[in-house]
């Protein structure tokens, strides 16, 4: 997405179903973000790479057993102003419920726990609530979930999954935000959603006429996929400004350079600013990988990708008539017909514009990561804010209009819908991706609750990161059994604010990371 535009990023952790989410609360970065990034270190700060060792990886050793604890909120030090209840809540185990733990006290209610097995835990509170309330779960002091409840008569349970706790001591908080609640309890089980088995991973593409080097790209991706993560970071323009500070700090270029087609756009793209493929010609004759989205302004209208500011109406195109394969000549006749509509028309001139503009990476033999039509779940954008079942049929056209109508089989597919419900054919991407962004001062750690979740709707496909505001955890990430793919970093102020000196040059110079080094196409 373009971070110099506004917009407000959905938490992944709501909009993908089956885990809960943690710590998840994104940012919505302001319109006046600048494209430009800042100078992320002096020559002197500069760390070359032969000066770097590389740096092993520390995973603890998970000891996975059966564990069942229960945590009376009454047995542990009552907080000023808080009372031992029985009434009027109903429901409680042990002899009553702590009740009155008001914001306003600035108290927290502490339990202390004997952890039996260093492993990964589900946490449950049991808390109930007389009017909407915020809450911190914290570990050890530190924040590991905010927990927002709605009013209720009865207790309701908040389960929180996947928690790392080293086995000995520790101290489980509830440190009210806002409002005023009441807990009952708070539960501990051993968490088994991390170890699920995972579904094999296709050892092809889905386009079977995908070049051989578009089936090298994903095979390196696949057998990599688990055991190394690929680096990659967005291009604010042809300068590759920011590939070339990640060299200075770390003494190595990142894998894969990110770009985006918004200003091959026909319909108010600028092209006079159109480099993105001349850029990555010129990435990949170096030894990367290029990886392109498309932010697409609407086809008709207003050019501008915001659904706000178009009148342009995706469901008014949406036709069951076949027209994946047919030529404009043909589509112009349906419109006249009265068959299809302007917008449908329209819609396909531009799928026929953004591939002829990709068709010199084609030409070139050059294999691209291509992730059109991202954050559909969001709505924000034109193309999902009519709902699933007409970007489904946006997606399925895109997709069988670019492959089989232009032949670009030099492409690997990237959904990125952001949501459960926006999810397309299996038969039509190659990878599922989420974009996961947090605050400056939040830790931003693996992420494995996204990953459960997207590795439960999208069995069987790669999984990745296609933007985030921090390198993710390396250790956190083995940790938690949560190995993604690639990740793609955005670029100011996430590189240079977000990302320190020092997280970068660990992460980069990793046993387990991929450079642009690491990787080269076999004749």
């Amino acid at each position: 997405m373009r971070k110099e535009q506004v917009f407000a990023l959905a938490a992944a952790g709501v909009l993908l179903t089956g885990c809960a989410k943690i710590e998840q609360e994104e940012p919505q970065p302001s319109a006046s973000v600048a494209t430009a990034t800042t100078q992320l270190a002096t020559e002197a700060e500069t760390v070359p790479a032969q000066q770097y060792p590389s740096v092993a990886l520390q995973v603890p050793e998970i000891t996975r057993q059966d564990v069942s604890m229960k945590l009376e909120a009454e047995d542990a030090a009552i907080p000023s102003g808080c009372s031992v209840a029985m009434m009027p809540r109903l429901g409680y185990s042990g002899n009553g419920y702590l009740s009155g733990l008001d914001a306003k006290n600035n108290s927290s209610l502490v339990l202390n726990a004997e952890i039996p097995a260093t492993q990964h835990y589900d946490i449950t509170v049991v808390v109930g609530a007389s009017a909407a309330s915020t809450c911190k779960i914290q570990v050890d002091g530190e924040t590991v979930y905010t927990m927002k409840t709605d009013a209720t008569n009865n207790f309701m349970r908040v389960k929180i999954q996947g928690i790392f706790l080293n086995a000995g001591a520790c101290e489980l908080s509830v440190a009210p935000v806002d409002g005023i609640v009441d807990i009952d309890c708070i539960e501990l089980v051993n968490n088994t959603s991390l170890y699920d088995g995972t579904s094999e991973i296709s050892a092809t593409p889905v386009n079977s006429k995908a070049t051989a080097r578009t089936q090298q790209l994903y095979q390196f991706l696949q057998q990599n996929y688990g055991s190394k993560i690929i680096t990659g970071q967005y291009a604010s323009d042809s300068s590759g400004k920011e590939l070339d500070e990640i060299y200075n700090i770390t003494g190595k270029y990142p894998l894969i350079r990110f770009a985006d087609m918004n200003a091959y756009s026909p319909n108010g793209g600028d092209s006079q600013n159109a480099t993105a493929v001349a850029d990555s010609l010129a990435w990949a004759k170096d030894g990367g990988v290029v990886g392109l989205s498309w932010l697409w302004n609407a086809p008709m209208g207003t050019g501008t990708i915001y659904e706000k500011d178009t009148s342009y109406d995706l469901k008014t195109a949406v036709t069951d008539e076949d027209i994946a394969g047919k030529s404009l000549e043909e589509l112009s006749a349906m419109v006249t017909e009265g068959k299809i509509s302007q917008n449908c028309y329209a819609l396909v001139s531009d799928i026929d514009s953004i591939s002829e503009a990709l068709q010199p990476l084609a030409d070139a033999d050059v294999p691209v990561l291509w992730r059109p039509l991202p954050e559909a779940g969001g709505g924000w954008y034109w193309w999902g804010s009519d709902g699933a079942e007409n970007y489904q049929w946006l997606w399925k056209l895109l997709y069988t209009r670019m492959t089989e109508y232009h032949h670009l089989n030099n492409l690997l597919w990237v959904w990125n819908g952001q949501s459960s419900s926006f999810l397309v054919d299996s038969s039509m991407y190659d990878i599922a991706a989420l974009d996961l962004y947090v605050e400056k001062d939040q830790t931003y750690g693996s992420r494995y609750e996204q990953y459960v979740a997207l590795r439960n709707m999208s069995a069987g496909k790669i999984l990745a990161i296609s933007e985030c505001s921090n390198v993710p955890d390396m250790n956190a990430m083995f940790r938690d059994n949560a190995v993604w793919s690639y990740f793609g970093l955005w670029y100011a102020p996430y590189l240079g604010e977000y990302t320190d000196n020092n997280t970068l040059m660990e992460f980069y110079n990793s046993e387990a990371a991929l450079t642009r080094e690491d990787f080269s196409y076999s004749e």
